[in-house]
């Protein structure tokens, strides 16, 4: 079935900060209340973003840092409670994937008041959200170039007491507008720059292959493909080249316009527990089992041909060694063992790898006992 649908109106580039900002205006114009959410450190003060904050002010503005990595319930709770006094009608998020995120599922929760962590897992995983007639607008700004979260319609939220991760998903949250600004992304570090552009790499390469891939889709994850396979080598030389963001920041935005239509795949469901049980960033681990999985699926690609073009590879060993010269070059480790997995620690990530919506959007099934041989061959 070759259907595609992405509502989020996109702007990139410094260029179009002022046009994105005229776009909240005309959108929005009878809006009084704004919850900002950013990254902290002084990113609503960057030049780029100027015409934005400039139309903002305008506007009665909560701002709150969001510096978390990976929100959980306990973390939404705190949020909720923190702007709970706070009636906003809009939401400027300006940050990496867990900034959108949280904005997605303050958007979604906004109506309601709660007192407990047990009371915000229910109404998560019951999903009694979707029950609301409509949810609080957003916006995103990303600061990262891998999540593609301003162009999807679902929030990861995390658990670890329960060793769960959940989903608040509904196409109504899908952003309004996002205004895709590469100069943010030149103040990552390189090591999170070099995670979010392999996340990137996993949502393009799974859209290609999901169960739901479709012409355009797959369009989208070639030209997202070959722009990071190009260019992420690259950054070590010079992290603040302009251009080379410019290149990752577009190839971040096309990953996530793909996936956005096929979600993702076995890469991503068996990335969860191993950042929940490992802390491996999360881009990182999704992309350690990606030639594995390729080479698992294979037989079952749709012109896998054009897929290895993108890699620049003839085969699926050549797509493994570039992975493997990309954490070579970034001294990222490659092997479980490293982050503290053990034989006897692997049935119990398999046990948790198998995510609905995720490990079952696999081409290819794959059973506990064959990823279990793939994970120890990690170790």
């Amino acid at each position: 079935m070759n259907q595609f649908y992405n509502p989020v109106a996109v702007s990139f580039g410094a260029t179009s900060a002022q046009a994105f900002a005229d776009l909240l205006k005309k959108r929005y114009p009878d809006i009084k209340r704004v919850l900002l959410l950013t990254r902290g450190a002084g990113v609503d003060k960057s030049d780029c973003l100027q015409p934005v904050m400039n139309m903002l002010s305008t506007k009665e503005t909560n701002l709150v840092e969001v510096t978390l990595n990976n929100p959980n319930v306990a973390d939404i709770l705190k949020l909720k409670q923190e702007i709970e006094p706070f009636d906003y009608e809009l939401i400027v998020a300006i940050g990496g994937g867990s900034v959108m995120d949280a904005a997605k599922v303050l958007s979604a929760l906004q109506s309601k008041t709660y007192q407990t962590v047990d009371e915000v897992r229910a109404a998560i995983t019951s999903e009694r959200y979707r029950e609301e007639p409509s949810y609080t607008p957003w916006v995103g700004i990303p600061t990262t170039s891998g999540t593609g979260s301003e162009v999807t319609c679902w929030a990861t939220v995390w658990d670890e007491e329960y060793d769960s991760k959940y989903s608040v998903s509904d196409e109504r949250l899908y952003a309004s507008a996002t205004l895709i600004l590469p100069e943010l992304t030149v103040t990552m570090p390189l090591r999170l720059s070099v995670a979010t552009a392999l996340d990137a790499l996993c949502h393009a390469t799974e859209a290609y292959w999901s169960v739901h891939t479709n012409a355009i889709t797959r369009v989208y994850s070639l030209q997202a493909i070959e722009r990071i396979r190009r260019t992420l080598p690259l950054l070590n030389e010079e992290p603040e080249n302009l251009v080379w963001r410019e290149q990752l920041s577009l190839a971040s935005l096309l990953a996530g316009l793909a996936f956005s239509n096929t979600r993702t795949t076995a890469c991503h469901s068996i990335s969860y527990p191993l950042t929940m049980l490992y802390g491996i960033d999360h881009g990182i681990a999704a992309s350690l089992t990606l030639a594995s999985v390729m080479r698992h699926n294979f037989a079952a690609l749709i012109e896998p041909d054009k897929l290895m073009q993108a890699f620049g590879a003839a085969n699926v060993d050549e797509v493994d060694q570039f992975i493997q010269s990309i954490y070579n070059l970034y001294g990222v480790s490659s092997r479980l063992g490293q982050y503290g997995a053990t034989v006897e620690g692997i049935r119990h990530l398999v046990s948790l790898s198998y995510t609905k919506g995720r490990m079952d959007n696999n081409p290819v099934e794959i059973l506990p006992e064959e990823l279990e041989r793939i994970l120890v061959s990690l170790l």
